[in-house]
């Protein structure tokens, strides 16, 4: 069964991949219901609702609302193709708060 991952598994390939990018302070790149997102990512861990989520200000990509350059959640689970870019960023968010009240339990944070 090579190549199948249990649920704990994958989430915590996840948490490990979003941290890394978090801890390096480097892009994120995916794709979220269908679009290109690049997100400079700040937090990841569980929101007030109970769903892993990721908070981040979109810096490129596709957006259908045009989101960009503000800190929102990203659903994890809605995350395709997730990759670390080689591009670094320098945190200057001036909403983002380490505390984030939109998050029960954070993982990992800048």
């Amino acid at each position: 069964m090579a190549g199948r991952f249990t649920p704990r598994e994958v989430s915590a390939l996840r948490e490990r991949t979003l941290c890394e990018a978090i801890r390096r302070r480097h892009l994120l790149e995916f794709k979220y219901h269908g679009l290109k997102r690049v997100i400079a990512p700040y937090a990841h861990g569980v929101s007030s609702r109970g769903t892993e989520v990721l908070r981040g200000v979109q810096v490129a990509g596709d957006s259908r609302s045009g989101g960009f350059n503000f800190g929102k959640l990203w659903a994890v689970a809605d995350m395709v193709d997730v990759r670390i870019s080689e591009v670094s960023f320098m945190p200057n968010d001036p909403g983002y708060d380490p505390e984030d009240s939109g998050m029960r339990e954070i993982h990992c944070r800048i």
